[in-house]
């Protein structure tokens, strides 16, 4: 959904080469087996090494002073401002949430082990032992094999052409280390380096266990929870099938015809038929509304951590993989005014559409804490949130929905025929009974 998060916080861990390394890796027994372990994960994969890796090690402290530094030179207020309004728009994170500070604090309490793409250089956090070490340097010598073959940096930052996009290309470049990692041990336990259902499956359900053991990512809302478990769960299970119908052709294969959209990381049965995403039109705004601050692609995995957050895992599950695609705009229409948020989502089928419809209005219905709304048809639902007018609508395959209008005028334009201009203003600023609390929307 976003341009820079999570493939930004992605970015940071994997970029941390100025930091400062500690004088002792030099005699860091982990690092002595890199080269071992480098020749086992090129047995596996078919990536012959180009050039020794460099490696070294960080402090916490380090790592928290040069990710503020990191985000001051790269990302500018305004890009960050954008993704984290996009986030509060769609209700996916709390009106206060601050974006810049939540990636600070995630990064340094998920950290471990981290390859700078752009250096070619590894780095191990301290603190952990050296069991855990030689699993984690197993994973991130992974990294650094692909990156010699395919320049990952280009790969993550200048190939994917939308936000959906790079989630999955981030899950390629993360599932495909975490099954070498797991393919990796086995080998080192003499055993076919062949990561059976159960191993693969123990992945995704270490990433939902694993929430209880840190505090920050536990804390975090659900988006930014799964956003960053999702590459190495759903990647590793959608490199596992890949790898199954190819062998180990598909170590290069998902680099060079990388899937487009994480609907494929999804079900890499759309990927082996290049079922690729569709742009459904946004609504057509009026003429005052024209100033775009951000926008992005909205796909199966935003539909369904949206629908899991506002009405469950079963409709989520029922209905996000039914989605073809989904885009979203930002504007700013002038002084003192709302941003608008106009979305749109295309499906397979009406019938879904009408059931996304649906569900949607309880999305919005569920994230506002004023919700009044003046039409309810099959069709269309229009009426006051927390920050202006809205107008949702299914037609056909495709649902679209404009939110944050200020002016009343141009409300009535999108909604269309309804009740009159006078009776509505009537409804929204003179009705007796005060603001209705989230889920009590007036009829």
């Amino acid at each position: 959904m976003l341009r820079r998060f999570p493939f930004f916080v992605l970015c940071l861990i994997l970029t941390l080469c100025f930091a400062g390394a500690s004088s002792r890796h030099a005699k860091d027994a982990v690092f002595s087996q890199i080269n071992s372990i480098v020749a086992t994960l090129s047995e596996i994969s078919g990536f012959s090494p180009e050039h020794p890796v460099a490696y070294g090690r960080m402090t916490k402290s380090q790592l928290r002073h040069f990710l503020s530094k990191r985000i001051r030179k790269t990302l500018k207020p305004d890009e960050i401002r954008a993704d984290e309004l996009a986030l509060k728009m769609f209700g996916l994170v709390p009106q206060n949430f601050d974006l810049k500070k939540s990636t600070i604090d995630l990064l340094t309490e998920q950290a471990a082990a981290f390859y700078d793409y752009d250096e070619k250089k590894l780095f191990l956090l301290e603190g952990a032992d050296i069991d855990e070490e030689t699993t984690t340097l197993a994973h991130e010598l992974s990294h650094a094999l692909a990156d010699q073959h395919f320049d990952l940096q280009k790969f993550m930052d200048e190939s994917p052409a939308n936000d959906d996009e790079n989630l999955a290309h981030t899950a390629v470049v993360e599932g495909q280390a975490s099954w070498l990692m797991i393919a990796y041990d086995l080998k080192a336990q003499g055993q076919a380096a062949d990561p059976t259902p159960e191993m693969l499956k123990s992945v995704e359900e270490s990433d939902d266990s694993s929430l209880q053991d840190f505090p920050v990512l536990q804390g975090s809302p659900l988006y930014i929870q799964q956003s960053l478990l999702f590459p190495y769960a759903e990647g590793t299970s959608f490199f596992d099938a890949v790898y199954r119908k190819m062998g180990k052709a598909a170590f290069s294969q998902v680099f060079v015809h990388a899937p487009v959209d994480t609907s494929q990381i999804l079900h890499p049965e759309r990927y082996f038929v290049h079922q690729n995403p569709i742009q459904p039109p946004v609504t057509k705004l009026p003429g005052s509304i024209k100033d775009e601050i951000t926008e992005g692609s909205m796909g199966e995995f935003d539909h369904k951590i949206l629908l899991r957050q506002y009405i469950g895992q079963q409709i989520a599950n029922e209905l996000a993989p039914h989605l073809k695609g989904g885009q979203f705009k930002i504007f700013a229409p002038g002084h003192a005014k709302n941003p608008v948020l106009n979305y749109a989502s295309g499906w397979d089928s009406t019938a879904v559409a009408e059931n996304f419809f649906r569900a949607y209005e309880t999305v919005l219905e569920k994230k506002w804490k004023r919700c009044d709304v003046s039409l309810q048809t099959a069709t269309e639902f229009a009426g006051m949130g927390d920050n202006g007018y809205f107008v949702t609508r299914v037609s056909g395959a495709t649902v679209t929905s404009v939110e944050g209008v200020s002016d009343v005028r141009d409300w009535y334009q999108l909604k269309g025929p309804g009740p009159a201009h006078g009776a509505v203003q009537a409804m929204f600023y003179h009705r007796a009974g005060g603001v209705r609390t989230r889920g009590e929307c007036l009829r």
